[in-house]
């Protein structure tokens, strides 16, 4: 998996008319990854668990839907949750919050979400695999050329460039470095454990959260 998600990234960049090893510089010589087994659980009465919308933070999450249940979905720039239905042999990608910093909205970060299992359907099962990067990497945005952007803001433009409703975390000019941003990006998801370790960091968050921010289209950011 570790092979599949970096070759992956060249295709993105050479999809994004960039050197397709434009993004080696965000991983280190023996990057580390993660990889867990999620059940989601059906009880007889119908009381389940799923996962709210949500987008994963770094570049590239892969998702193996290890039993046929349902309950996959997507979200598209129109807003509407569209399934995605297990198939055989193939796995679900997933864009994360630092790629589309990367590209400056260019790849669009993948809001989904996760339905609870239908009553008597029994235990959901997936895999997923989350590309791990370089958390001393310098945050900065790639110079994904003009003739690409300007593809995402006809898509934007076509689809009505609705706002989407996940907050973007990954702000250019905000964080120094990857890891800055992912312990953020933790803190804001888990506020509990960000108040009893991490209160100045949460406190961060809320004051900016009270201030509101500045996205357009899909979660896109408006960067300078």
């Amino acid at each position: 998996m570790s092979d599949l998600s970096t070759h992956f990234t060249t295709l993105i960049a050479e999809s994004l008319s960039l050197a397709p090893m434009a993004f080696a510089p965000f991983f280190d010589k023996d990057q580390q990854h993660k990889l867990k087994i999620v059940k989601y659980p059906c009880s007889g009465s119908g009381v389940g668990q799923g996962v709210g919308p949500h987008k994963d933070s770094m570049l590239l999450s892969f998702l193996l839907q290890a039993t046929p249940h349902a309950g996959l979905q997507a979200q598209n720039t129109h807003g509407e949750w569209i399934d995605c239905s297990p198939r055989h042999g193939t796995l679900v990608v997933a864009i994360g919050q630092g790629l589309e910093a990367l590209t400056g909205g260019v790849c669009a970060s993948t809001t989904h979400r996760v339905l609870s299992p239908q009553p008597g359907s029994g235990a959901r099962f997936s895999i997923p695999f989350f590309q791990g990067v370089s958390y001393d990497a310098v945050f900065e945005e790639m110079s994904v050329p003009e003739h690409v952007r300007e593809l995402r803001r006809k898509v934007l433009s076509d689809t009505g460039g609705r706002r989407d409703d996940v907050e973007f975390t990954f702000v250019k000019g905000r964080w120094n470095h990857l890891g800055e941003a992912t312990l953020a990006n933790r803190v804001k998801s888990h506020r509990d454990v960000g108040s009893r370790w991490y209160p100045e960091i949460l406190a961060e968050i809320v004051a900016g959260e009270s201030k509101g921010g500045s996205q357009i289209g899909n979660g896109v950011p408006v960067l300078a």
